[in-house]
Parts: C-alpha cells; structure tokens; sequence
C-alpha cells in the first residue's frame, strides 16, 4: 500500500513538474522588439558609409513608434547639439524596421551617443 501511495505521489509531482514548465512564460513579445530595435539603430549607425558627416559629439534621445510599414515615426527628439539632432533625424530611415517588428505603433526610446574620441 505505501508503494503504491508513493508511486502515485511521484507520478503527480513528476505530471506537475511537466505542466509548469510547459506553461511558463516565453519572452514578452515587446522586449524582444525593443531588443531588436536597438540592436538595428546600433548596427545602422556604425555602419555608415559617410563617416565625415558624423557628429564629433553629443547624445541624442530619440522616442518613436514603427508604423504598420516599418517606417519611424519620431515623437519626440532631445539632442545636445543641433549636429547631432540633424544627423539623426537624416539618417534614421535608414533603420531597417520592415521584418519582425512587433508590437507596432509601441512607443520605443533610444539614446544614441556621439564621441569620436
């Protein structure tokens, strides 16, 4: 009788321990996109082709949604120089945004820092 008790105990914790890990949470869809979309700015502006144009310094903090078409649309733009804001603001459609964007119209912030240094 204790062997049976104790193999239906294992069974149900072994049943449990299978459900839990089946249903846990995948990563949130957002993350992985705001992940995604920082990792394209970063990629965008160092690799460049006109590298004269870039500013000496500065920071600049750009907030925008992805438009249905995988354009951006910038809300709101904070810069320390106006160098920077112009530069950014040219070469922001760059920023391929087209594939495995999601969600979209989600507002997204990023910062992006000048230093030649």
């Amino acid at each position: 009788m204790k062997t049976i008790n104790l193999t239906r105990i294992f069974a149900i914790a072994l049943l449990l321990g299978f459900i839990s890990t089946f249903s846990s949470y995948a990563a949130s869809p957002a993350a992985v996109s705001a992940k995604n979309i920082r990792q394209k700015f970063s990629e965008t502006f160092q690799n460049l082709e006109d590298r004269d144009n870039i500013p000496a310094s500065g920071t600049v903090t750009v907030l925008f949604t992805v438009s249905d078409e995988g354009t951006i649309d910038i809300k709101k733009l904070e810069a320390t120089s106006d160098e920077a804001a112009n530069f950014v603001k040219e070469n922001i459609s760059k920023v391929p945004c087209q594939d495995n964007v999601y969600p979209y119209h989600q507002f997204y912030r990023v910062k992006i820092r000048f230093d030649r240094n």
